[in-house]
């Protein structure tokens, strides 16, 4: 699910297209920073990250998979250097849809997205999110696909849309295989028949309600922006049970906090149309991340 969400829906409805000859159906993660350093303060936080993610296919006739995804996730931070306590943001969503395969060369799948992302101190309708995603894979060969596609969300900070082009191509070997997009990216390739390195990058935008102002009188929400790389190994445990062992640097990184009415008229992927927003917290510097996931994978 990380991703701002949609590219793990983008992630997980490939998967169950044409090329890929495997389901990833459940993905825990753990990831945390070193302290980061606030713009010009002293004052330190440390990030920590939790993912959970389980997808339930169930093939429906030839032509129509059911899909049924639950997603969560917690970030525990510092909002700001005057603030002591760390502040826990946490999201819990829920994907259904269908894939359905149109001819041996076109499937679209097609997903609804909806979530809650809040402190969680108190639920409302602010924290309340509807969002969608089609993706069409069409399939070259054997080994090579194309994908494009388009992810919508209300966000807290206004409508935001994720366009969505890409390639996915596994070597006839089965031992390289790349997944390239606008919007994320992973290469790896098998050393061994049980190690596996590669590296990823993943750009993530994502919103929670808070319940309680933290800078004003005024409501308030969070916003998260990040583009992250990382160098991974990957290696079984046990029948269809991965672990990867990941180590990388934020390559941006926004932590920020608005008034709840302070929005933009379009959120466009990495872009915002009419931003004039006021950032109330203090910014975070970049830093390096360290991350352990848990990857249960079935084979087709």
């Amino acid at each position: 699910m990380r991703i701002v969400y949609q590219i793990v829906f983008a992630v997980l409805s490939g998967s169950l297209l044409h090329a890929q000859n495997y389901i990833d159906l459940a993905n825990l993660s753990y990831s945390i920073t070193p302290q980061n350093q606030f713009e010009d303060y002293e004052a330190q936080t440390q990030v920590e990250e939790v993912e959970f993610q389980f997808t339930f296919p169930k093939v429906l006739d030839d032509k129509n998979t059911f899909i049924a995804t639950v997603m969560l996730e917690s970030n525990a931070l510092r909002l700001d250097p005057t603030i002591t306590q760390r502040t826990t943001l946490a999201s819990l969503g829920l994907a259904l849809g269908f894939n359905h395969k149109y001819s041996d060369q076109l499937a679209i799948t097609y997903l609804v997205i909806p979530k809650i992302a809040s402190d969680l101190s108190f639920i409302s309708s602010e924290g309340l999110q509807l969002g969608g995603l089609a993706l069409a894979t069409l399939k070259k060969n054997e080994n090579f696909n194309y994908k494009i596609g388009l992810y919508a969300n209300t966000e807290a900070f206004g409508l935001f849309l994720v366009p969505y082009v890409g390639f996915y191509y596994l070597s006839p070997s089965k031992r390289f295989e790349a997944y390239i997009t606008t919007i994320n990216g992973d290469i790896n390739y098998m050393l061994t028949d049980k190690l596996n390195i590669g590296g990823d990058v993943n750009g993530l935008t994502s919103s929670y309600a808070l319940s309680e102002p933290y800078f004003g009188t005024s409501p308030e929400y969070f916003a998260k922006n990040t583009t992250e790389f990382f160098a991974y190994l990957r290696y079984p445990i046990s029948k269809g049970l991965y672990l990867k062992a990941k180590a990388g640097y934020s390559i941006t990184r926004t932590y920020k906090v608005f008034e709840q009415d302070d929005k933009v008229a379009l959120g466009l992927s990495l872009f915002y149309l009419g931003d004039d927003r006021n950032q109330l917290n203090t910014p975070l510097q970049k830093g390096a991340l360290f991350k352990l996931e848990l990857l249960y994978r079935f084979q087709l």
